[in-house]
């Protein structure tokens, strides 16, 4: 049996690490490399981590003194340690169904696929309650090759562009993570990332199976920073570049890019930084000018 190493990493989540870990540490397949990366909690969720050490051979502790140095810091730490053949991550407010880590081992490995991906179930911490996207009755599994799954993440159904961009939910072939590095200065690092380990893979599975539980808090990172720092124009800027470069279709990426754009030029706005306004409004143009001079010229 093939070893996982499943990466969690953790800050001041002691409230929820439990139902976490008790996912984890339960799931089906069992020859698992359980790696907790503590960054520095102020709360319990080391004294968790080190209850939990003690009751599963299969935990390692990366306890990081100072704190709150981020996602993508603690995700960098958690790598070099990786003795497994495949990555999962897991968030630490998040839980799995006990059966995520064989069903996504057995599509990657049936369809010999690098990457095998699952939908998720969002739960709503406010209002105790369930977002589904997937229908239960209709657990199809697909395989695409990098391409094709770049034009699936803009399928509107599914939540699947939220599914394409977060790094859990999915199992990975360790070896795609030797050149990985998640960006640390970044308050949200999975769209700067997620998309450039797809291009590592030659094919990525799919299961339309909610196998990943999602926890929105009112804290949660992305509820509670700027617009530009959840959808970064740097992301889509290099994402545009490089796929283009190695000879994608583009066009559902320049809407996005355009999308970003405004989103970003509303927020500036509503916050009187002109100066960014100004840069968002010029791009902008750049790419309605650019279509419509490519309209004139194809008809």
């Amino acid at each position: 049996m093939e070893k996982i190493s499943v990466i969690v990493p953790i800050y001041n989540a002691g409230e929820y690490l439990r139902p976490c870990l008790d996912s984890i540490v339960n799931q089906s397949y069992s020859n698992l490399e359980i790696i907790l990366i503590n960054d520095g909690s102020t709360d319990t969720s080391a004294a968790v981590c080190e209850e939990y050490l003690h009751r599963d051979s299969r935990i390692r502790i990366v306890q990081k003194k100072l704190g709150g140095s981020g996602v993508g810091a603690a995700r960098n730490s958690a790598l070099p340690l990786v003795t497994g053949d495949f990555i999962l991550f897991v968030d630490n407010d998040d839980w799995l169904e006990l059966n995520h880590i064989e069903i996504l081992y057995q599509d990657l490995k049936e369809t010999g696929s690098d990457i095998a991906v699952t939908n998720f179930t969002e739960f709503f911490e406010e209002k105790q309650s369930f977002a589904f996207h997937v229908d239960l009755s209709d657990p199809y599994l697909e395989v695409y090759t990098p391409q094709e799954w770049f034009r699936k993440q803009y399928d509107g159904r599914l939540s699947f562009s939220q599914c394409f961009t977060v790094p859990w939910g999915k199992l990975y072939k360790a070896e795609l993570f030797q050149d990985i590095v998640y960006p640390e200065e970044e308050k949200v690092e999975d769209d700067l990332t997620t998309w450039k380990v797809y291009l590592m893979a030659d094919r990525i599975s799919y299961r339309n199976l909610g196998l990943y539980y999602h926890r929105k808090r009112s804290t949660s990172i992305t509820r509670v920073v700027e617009m530009e720092h959840v959808f970064p124009i740097k992301s889509i800027e290099e994402r545009v570049t490089i796929l283009s470069l190695i000879g994608f279709e583009i066009s559902n990426e320049l809407r996005a890019y355009k999308w970003r754009l405004q989103k970003h030029k509303e927020s500036y706005l509503s916050r009187g930084d002109v100066y960014n306004y100004k840069k968002c409004l010029q791009k902008i143009k750049i790419i309605d000018i650019q279509k419509k001079e490519a309209y004139n010229n194809s008809t």
